[in-house]
């Protein structure tokens, strides 16, 4: 059959071959070049830290006084004499070390290896820029992966367990499983940068009057507990808590400006006798009042 013919087949396997290179295979050149480069370093590197001392013949210093002379110590014979192999191959050293830095870097490039900068002074911004860069590279197979694979496979998975009865059944109104991925699922980490980032781009961009309109502080204290993962059982107020020390502290102010007025009265005018003659009769006749009362309740002197 025409189907068969080796020279198709062979045709179709090598473009097949062609068509699932790996990513490594695409720069094999370039590990295959970093790995001979580390290799000559590294091997430089030994030559170059061996020490040798080379002793005139003509010289009337021994090799073997050199070789048994301790630190500090003293000898007879000649600078000129004695002298150390040097390799002198620095700069060929250093252009192999750039050669490899350079190499690696467009590794890491290659395999999306997150790489920030070396510097004293690297702020967060920089490094969440970094991180947003690397997810947009890897957003499309994210997002293909998840469409295409992991909706369908969690589905399946889900339609099998609730009929061999291992978990209980979800109601689809109710119970919507969704695929995170990319940087939004690290963990509770991100949830705790999403939601202070957020919280401050509306009072950057709004204000803080739209801020405290349009966020419900107490669900916004919650949320950031949980990204921390602390408990605010006993912690948080609960909107009850709330309600009760609202109404007391009205309470108190409620009392507060009574005894102030009760103090402005008492202060005024009107409660001065000398000021309110009225009031000073009162007072004299109800004083009388009561001592008259006073001597009549006495008993007779014998």
């Amino acid at each position: 059959m025409e189907g068969d013919h080796p020279v198709r087949k062979s045709v179709n396997h090598r473009h097949s071959c062609q068509e699932n290179h790996s990513r490594v295979e695409e720069f094999i050149g370039d590990l295959r070049s970093l790995n001979g480069l580390a290799q000559a370093l590294v091997e430089g590197a030994s030559v170059a830290s061996k020490v040798i001392f080379l002793v005139s013949p003509s010289a009337t210093t021994k090799p073997q006084t050199l070789a048994n002379a301790g630190n500090g110590a003293i000898i007879q014979g000649r600078p000129e004499d004695v002298g150390v192999v040097q390799v002198g191959k620095t700069a060929d050293f250093a252009t192999a070390a750039n050669l490899a830095a350079a190499i690696e870097k467009r590794i890491l490039e290659a395999f999306l290896v997150m790489n920030v900068r070396n510097a004293e002074r690297v702020t967060a911004e920089e490094v969440r820029l970094t991180q947003l860069e690397l997810e947009q590279s890897l957003g499309g197979i994210f997002s293909l992966l998840t469409v295409e694979f992991l909706v369908p496979y969690l589905n399946r998975t889900l339609v099998i367990l609730q009929r061999t009865n291992q978990i209980p059944r979800l109601p689809k109104d109710i119970v919507r499983p969704k695929i995170v991925a990319g940087i939004n699922s690290l963990g509770r980490g991100q949830d705790n940068e999403s939601l202070t980032r957020f919280m401050a781009t509306v009072a950057q961009t709004l204000g803080p009057e739209a801020l405290i309109k349009f966020v419900n502080p107490a669900e916004a204290i919650k949320r950031l507990a949980a990204a921390q993962g602390i408990d605010v059982l006993n912690l948080v107020k609960t909107p009850q808590e709330l309600d009760q020390a609202k109404q007391i502290g009205m309470q108190d102010q409620a009392n507060m400006d009574l005894v102030k007025q009760a103090g402005q009265f008492a202060s005024s005018p009107v409660m001065d006798p000398t000021k309110n003659p009225q009031l000073g009769e009162q007072a004299n006749a109800v004083a009388n009042a009561i001592l008259g009362g006073g001597q009549q309740q006495q008993p007779p002197q014998e």
